[in-house]
């Protein structure tokens, strides 16, 4: 029952890092600002024309004066006011468009879903304009216009299938723009926004690297196809009341690769020109040293984000109600009174976030007494709207451009400052929980069996419940989010659970220094193999050596030196992985091979219908794999067969006929292959098998007598209990500790091998989705959940299973092994939690991420499938199933007839 429990605390802990680190900032509940043209003001343009060019860095642009693009360099260099936007990791794709048009960095919840989505819903420039905003581009980049609020966007989206065989692929944007404007579309509404999205690299299929041939002539192409639709809107609208914005969503490095930090992936263009622009004489000055010639440029600069609210101002709409930029002064060919007004439209907008996050607060009964930002409230901020009013009818614009900027600035930093309002008591209860638990499990290793546990009633419990009831009542008066009160309860009831179960002893920790020394040794080696993998071999060499010294001391036999030989393999395809890349088929059926060779060469001894289910089962896993790189339709039927299969393979292994404990786990080892196999891409199937077989062997020749040949061992192999192992004598405190805490490190160890070995390199985006795939026709993410933990666990399965039927200990004191991987586990998942990366670098998150989740996966897989080895070696007759009484009753006539 513990078991279960630890489940749901690994699920309360994961709950923590969501709540402290993946926390939603987005705001909600604003109304938006006036526009200029309501305040009286005519902005200086009707519409934007956006082009946006996906992984176009700055340098790539500007290098040479220009002669990336000669079709609009005259245009740039006599109309344009060029710069740099300055963006920040991850430079993705998504990010980068909702920086640009959002007017903030993406918000930290979307590092959940891998940058792809935000469950949160959001404002943008889209949504300012009523319903006169047109996109064109792909489908992938722009779906997450799809989920705006009210849905302002009219999208003309194409997918990869739209252009296959297209070799010019930006020329189907200006077909689409073109047939568009050619179109009858009557009474524009003002103001509009055009947003011409080139995705792929500057059209192309492949990435490229930005200092190649190839690339400068794709970039070539694509800027024909700008200057083109630049004429074409020119063309159509002609009342120079149209004003372009050319820019990018992210840089790439020389490689062509972007999602990091490095200074060409954050640098990115921006080119205005048109209706309201203000120019900027001498753009080649000395402070942008060009990388090809080292000529010298002047560019202005800006952060990405504020391109959101300068393309607002200048068409005359209130900035995004979820920006958080400031909008940048002497760009726009503008009266100083409606540069004014712009900024101070931008400071209210910002404002209103506040006075939502004020609202909120003031709902507290006790706020008063609580701490809070004392620089700007609700008097601060109707001081600020009287002199704002009061600065501009006296015209002293530039005193209220600044004062709207410092207001600003100060909203800022009170939005970061209620961002984190809770995080320090969330860690201070989260802290409170591991030791809790700790204290839990060190308290049910000390506690015999046989002794009660400590009774509800008590004044430890007593006082708990009256600091959880303080705290209740902190919460409730507070009108603290329902969430973060929950978790804020949740430590005191992990200590009531903990004090029970110390019972009524003085100690709950035995040889404390032993343990620290197996827990702190045995965490620095795991958290070493997560930056530098192939440490994980040492610690197989340590592990696999103090498991099996006595096979060392005995004269070496044949079984022996193939133990020997499968040790060094595995240590070195360790150390160094091949990498044969994913969908390999060859490797593929060599896995189905060996699948079926191995227990021909260690001269297994398996029953008929067990070879007959799972050389069928391969040879129809082969066939679906190759339907499937077919790209051809599975049959249900063939689909439901192989879905049969692998129940069978679990629930045949209790009911099979074997008697000894060597060869039931020979039978898991081989039905278990057979199901890893067939969730395989390529050799990870003959790493694992070669893995669990060197368990095996290892297991036997440390337990073989030193008297016996290898003929005498396969002859009385049928004798029951052959392969158990004697009981050991009774035991002290340090060597109980030692030997419980030497089985669970020896299955961390072969479990982090297993996933390190196999190429899943303990990451969550290491396994290649398509292993489902004769599983799963559709994109069925619990099934895809199930059988992704189900590859994790099947070499775990054999390993535990191994270590009951051949240890007489493990057996015995299973619930002391589990206790010790626990505690393992929750200290590496402890020391991973002060090193989560929720921004930054898009690797450095998700690997952040992976950390995380795979440190608390493996207590909580092992918690959910630690029933699963001993219903694997309980000994289930087979004539005990319904539909085989038959069978049953005439054995019981055969044996009265005998006697």
């Amino acid at each position: 029952m513990w078991k279960y429990l630890a489940l749901l605390v690994h699920v309360l802990l994961l709950g923590f890092i969501k709540l402290i680190y993946y926390q939603s900032s987005i705001i909600n509940g604003m109304q938006p600002q006036s526009g200029h043209r309501t305040l009286g003001l005519e902005p200086p343009a009707d519409r934007l024309v956006v082009f946006l060019i996906d992984g176009l860095r700055a340098e790539s642009l500007y290098r040479n004066k220009w002669n990336a693009v000669p079709n609009l360099q005259h245009l740039f260099m006599e109309h344009g006011l060029a710069g740099i936007s300055h963006g920040k990791a991850p430079t993705e794709s998504r990010p980068g468009h909702i920086s640009i048009f959002g007017g903030f960095q993406e918000d930290a919840e979307a590092a959940l879903f891998n940058f792809k989505r935000n469950p949160s819903v959001f404002d943008t420039v889209f949504n300012r304009t009523m319903g006169s905003s047109w996109a064109w581009g792909s489908n992938s980049v722009l779906k997450f216009l799809k989920y705006l609020p009210n849905h302002e966007v009219h999208l003309d989206l194409h997918t990869e299938s739209d252009l296959k065989g297209n070799k010019h692929r930006h020329k189907l944007l200006y077909d689409k723009v073109r047939k568009f404007l050619s179109g009858s579309v009557d009474n524009w509404t003002v103001p509009s926004v055009f947003l011409v999205d080139f995705d792929d690299l500057v059209g192309s299929e492949n990435e490229l690297d930005p200092n190649s041939d190839e690339f400068f002539n794709a970039l070539n192409h694509t800027e024909i196809i700008v200057a083109d639709l630049y004429e074409l809107f020119e063309q159509y609208f002609g009342d120079q009341r149209t004003v372009y914005l050319l820019t990018s969503d992210h840089g790439m490095t020389d490689e062509g690769m972007y999602g990091e930090d490095s200074l060409f992936e954050i640098e990115m263009p921006f080119i205005f020109w048109g209706a309201g622009i203000e120019r900027i004489e001498s753009p080649f000055k000395d402070i942008y040293a060009s990388k090809s010639n080292n000529t010298p440029m002047q560019l202005q600069e800006l952060r990405q984000e504020q391109l959101a609210p300068l393309m607002s101002a200048l068409i005359g709409m209130p900035p995004p109600m979820n920006n958080r930029a400031t909008l940048v002064t002497g760009m726009m060919n503008v009266s100083q009174l409606y540069e004014a007004q712009s900024m101070y439209l931008n400071a209210r907008q910002i404002l209103a976030q506040v006075e939502c996050v004020l609202k909120q607060e003031k709902r507290s009964y006790i706020y008063k007494w609580l701490p809070r930002f004392e620089r700007l409230d609700s008097r601060r901020i109707s001081q600020y709207h009287e002199q704002i009013n009061n600065q501009m009818q006296r015209g002293c614009i530039n005193e209220a451009i600044l004062y709207s900027q410092k207001i600003i600035h100060l909203s800022l930093e009170y939005l970061e400052y209620y961002r984190v309002y809770y995080h320090v008591p969330l860690v201070v209860a989260c802290m409170l929980t591991y030791m809790g638990w700790f204290f839990y499990l060190l308290a049910k290793q000390a506690r015999p069996a046989n002794t009660p546990k400590r009774a509800w009633l008590s004044i430890a419990n007593g006082i708990l419940l009256l600091m959880e009831v303080f705290v209740l009542l902190t919460c409730f008066l507070h009108h603290i989010p329902k969430s973060t009160s929950f978790y804020l309860l949740v430590p005191l009831p992990v200590w009531a659970l903990a004090l029970r179960e110390q019972g009524t002893q003085y100690s709950c920790m035995y040889v404390p220094l032993v343990q620290l020394a197996w827990v702190g040794g045995t965490v620095i080696l795991l958290i070493a193999t997560y930056f530098f993998k192939p440490l994980i071999a040492l610690g197989y060499l340590i592990a696999v050596c103090a498991n099996n010294g006595r096979a060392f001391t005995r004269a070496p036999r044949i079984r022996f030196w193939l133990w020997v030989a499968l040790v060094v393999m595995l240590t070195g395809l360790t150390i160094k992985r091949p990498n044969f890349g994913f969908n390999t088929m060859i490797l593929l059926v060599l896995s189905m091979l060996v699948t079926i060779l191995r227990p021909l060469l260690l001269n297994e001894r398996h029953s008929g219908r067990v070879w007959l289910s799972n050389v069928g089962a391969l040879l129809l896993g082969a066939y679906l794999v190759h339907e499937r790189l077919c790209k051809n339709e599975i049959s249900c039927v063939l689909q439901g067969a192989i879905w049969s299969y692998l129940l069978y393979a679990f629930i045949s292994i209790p009911y099979s006929d074997t008697r000894t404990p060597r060869r039931r786990v020979q039978l898991i080892l081989f039905n278990l292959s057979t199901v890893y196999t067939l969730i395989s891409v390529t050799y990870e199937s003959i790493f694992i098998q070669l893995l669990c077989t060197e368990f095996l062997l290892g297991m036997q020749v440390d337990a073989e007598d030193k008297h016996s040949s290898d003929s005498e061992e396969d002859e009385g192999e049928d004798e029951e209990g052959e392969d158990e192992e004697k009981p050991d004598k009774s035991l002290s405190s340090e060597e109980h500790i030692n030997k419980i805490y030497r089985f669970a490190v020896l299955i961390l160890v072969y479990t982090h091998l297993s996933m390190i070995g196999t190429g899943n390199m303990l990451n969550i985006g290491a396994f290649d989705i398509s292993f489902t795939r004769i599983f799963v026709t559709d994109c069925s993410t619990v099934l895809i959940v199930f059988l992704y933990a189900l590859k994790l666990m099947i070499p775990i399965i054999i390993i535990v299973c191994s270590l009951y039927a051949f240890r007489t200990y493990a057996r015995h004191n299973v619930n002391g092994i589990f206790i010790s991987l626990f505690l393992i586990c929750d200290v590496l998942c402890l020391y991973f939690f002060f090193f989560v990366r929720n921004h930054g670098s898009w690797r450095s998150v998700r690997n952040s991420l992976s950390q995380q989740l795979i440190a608390h996966s493996l207590p909580m897989l092992l918690a959910a499938f630690s029933f699963l080895p001993k219903q694997l070696l309980s000994a289930i007759p087979l004539t005990t199933l319904p539909m085989l009484s038959w069978k049953r009753k005439s054995k019981i006539q055969l044996g009265q007839a005998q006697v």
